[in-house]
């Protein structure tokens, strides 16, 4: 059986309900279900997530299964990487949709573009839950998973990378970088997260390229629990910790993490920001503050003892 040029990896966590949406996107791909294959991988689910791929795989012979008992985002994404026979790997969160041409469009691009692009991206449209609220800033989209770079297909700029709702690589590159780091990835006992990140810095400082599909575009749910300050806050200081943890593992000196926090906290302009009137930007200025009150904390363990796992209390509000 000839192989599918491309694999669409599905990492789930008891979302079943989502998860089916997803599996309904991909069962209208324009793309023919010959040239690629979809897989799930059950990151140690306790609802119906099996039963539901059991369902869809009746009438998708595309679909494989595999469970993975080790919790964490980047070990389910290694075991996708690992199963997967495809080329190509195309990241779609368990919540996210993919508009039709969504397949046909990243492998369009992998074959297509001069120079081969090591990874390709589009956007990300919000599903709100409730409407988004008066305090939302274009600044903190991106916290929650939001990415629009317009009608124009062309080179990601540099520092700037696909977000995980919508990523795909090739399969050799991934393998040349040896996955995602594990000690990073949520596994729901730590929120860091940016292993994303730190695989494109390394992708992208041996060279490889980051491409931007505007027609490869997927929609993600954000649920009620996320429209929130409070939520959105410790997104940014989990993230500011990440961040650090992703500078150590790439060599920056503690005292030089130490007083790239500093100066962040320290900003001057950004605490009077908080007693403006307008809202929109004391939200910037607050994710701003949390996400290098966050880095700070996390350089200061690298100072002493390096611990990139930790507690979950963030002491932001």
């Amino acid at each position: 059986m000839t192989p599918p040029e491309i694999s669409a990896v599905i990492c789930t966590y008891n979302r079943a309900d989502r998860l089916a949406l997803a599996l309904d996107g991909l069962q209208t791909q324009t793309l023919p279900q010959t040239r690629f294959e979809i897989v799930v991988v059950d990151n140690a689910s306790t609802d119906d997530t099996q039963a539901v791929c059991a369902a869809y795989g009746q009438r998708l012979s595309h679909l494989a299964y595999h469970y993975e008992p080790v919790q964490g985002l980047s070990t389910a994404r290694n075991t996708g990487l690992r199963v997967a026979k495809g080329r190509y790997i195309a990241y779609l969160d368990d919540d996210a949709i993919p508009c039709a041409s969504w397949l046909e469009e990243v492998l369009s691009a992998f074959t297509t573009v001069d120079p081969q692009p090591a990874a390709v991206g589009g956007p990300i449209y919000p599903i709100w839950e409730l409407d988004p609220p008066g305090w939302m800033h274009y600044y903190v989209q991106g916290y929650f998973t939001i990415l629009d770079h317009g009608s124009k297909a062309g080179w990601f700029p540099k520092g700037e990378y696909p977000y995980g709702a919508n990523m795909s690589y090739r399969r050799d590159v991934l393998l040349a970088h040896s996955g995602f780091s594990e000690e990073l990835g949520r596994d729901g006992k730590s929120l860091l997260s940016d292993e994303e990140r730190l695989l494109n810095l390394t992708i992208e400082a041996d060279g490889g390229g980051f491409y931007y599909v505007p027609s490869a575009s997927v929609r993600h749910w954000i649920p009620k629990e996320r429209i929130s300050r409070s939520w959105l806050l410790k997104r940014c200081y989990w993230q500011g910790r990440s961040g650090a943890v992703v500078d150590n593992t790439l060599g920056v000196p503690a005292p030089q993490q130490w007083l790239k926090g500093l100066r962040g906290i320290c900003n001057g302009k950004r605490w009077i920001s908080q007693v403006l009137p307008d809202p929109q930007r004391r939200i910037r200025t607050r994710a701003w503050l949390a996400w290098y009150w966050g880095y700070l904390q996390q350089s200061c363990r690298h100072g002493v003892s390096f611990s990139s796992r930790g507690s979950e209390d963030s002491s932001v509000s």
